[in-house]
């Protein structure tokens, strides 16, 4: 049986806590990797959800080939979130976070091998909008308790407050992609029907929740560039106008159902800019993972230099 060194000094205890530091860092700066990953695939669920909506609320009229492409798309990413995972150190994740972080990636992988079935479904026409809406909320909500798990797991301040407003931001994200769905079947379908207006009005004050918790939490250049976004982009105007036409039409009004393509590039080109922040969240995390543990590696190194961690 190993023994360890006997600590005795107040500095040996220091030392200590520097070395659990250190996995803690390692632990996220793994996660981090996989958490930029995550979030491209997300994206690319969200468009092929999107998508999924229009072919089914216009009866297999619109959006076919477009809905194809973006399934192909996505299988590029899943093939990349399986390479992610195979990277993994699984030795630098110990104790009751890894446990919980494996556990939502399994459930990840149990989702994502059902995709096929979803997806044949989808074609078959054999579903509402509102059911294959629902079946890619789950797989996408999977998705996200990964990243939540991360930053639940942060215990250094800066890190912690950083995965805060990268879980809400890509939390927020989903519900602008929920109501890119929501709009397209909508749209397609043509009668306005009260519940869905409900539920599209409670999707955008959501959202705008989110959004403002991640301000609350951001640094300084991502949250300049979601301002930027907020207020400079072009499509936002278009939305608002086909917000306005969906959420108050009376029940039963007959939309046009060729709003349903403009609204769909309106919303994916907002999401797109959001996706942009959300790379530059990610690639943030994983500069300050890398500095943080590069510096306590470096304090370690020169006993002299440690000093009394922060509560």
């Amino acid at each position: 049986k190993t023994r360890h060194p006997t600590m005795t000094s107040a500095l040996d205890y220091l030392s200590a806590a520097r070395r659990c530091e250190m996995g803690e860092l390692a632990q996220l700066l793994h996660t981090s990797a996989l958490l930029r990953q995550l979030g491209v695939l997300i994206h690319a669920l969200q468009k092929e959800r999107g998508l999924s909506n229009i072919v089914l609320a216009s009866g297999g009229q619109r959006s076919v080939a477009a809905r194809q492409a973006q399934m192909a798309a996505c299988d590029q990413e899943v093939a990349r979130l399986h390479a992610a995972l195979a990277q993994l150190e699984l030795e630098a994740f110990q104790g009751g976070h890894g446990a919980r972080l494996f556990s939502h990636i399994a459930y990840v992988l149990q989702g994502l091998d059902a995709l096929p079935a979803l997806r044949a479904r989808t074609t078959a026409l054999g579903l509402t909008p509102d059911a294959a809406t629902a079946a890619y909320i789950r797989l996408v909500a999977g998705l996200l308790a990964v990243v939540f798990e991360a930053a639940d797991s942060a215990t250094e301040p800066g890190i912690s407050r950083l995965l805060v407003a990268m879980f809400h931001f890509m939390q927020g994200k989903e519900l602008a992609g929920q109501e890119r769905a929501t709009g397209a079947a909508a749209f397609s379908a043509g009668p306005s029907q009260a519940p869905r207006q409900q539920h599209w009005l409670h999707l955008i004050d959501s959202q705008e929740r989110c959004f403002q918790v991640f301000a609350d939490c951001a640094p300084a250049e991502p949250l300049a560039l979601w301002q930027h976004t907020s207020s400079h982009s072009p499509e936002l105007a278009a939305i608002e106008r086909m917000r306005r036409i969906g959420c108050t039409a009376a029940t039963g009004q007959v939309l046009d159902a060729e709003l349903s393509g403009p609204w769909f590039d309106a919303c994916t080109a907002r999401m797109d800019a959001m996706h942009a922040i959300e790379v530059q969240l990610a690639k943030e995390l994983q500069l300050r993972c890398a500095a943080q543990l590069q510096a306590a590696e470096a304090a370690l190194a020169q006993p002299q230099t440690l000093q009394q961690p922060s509560p």
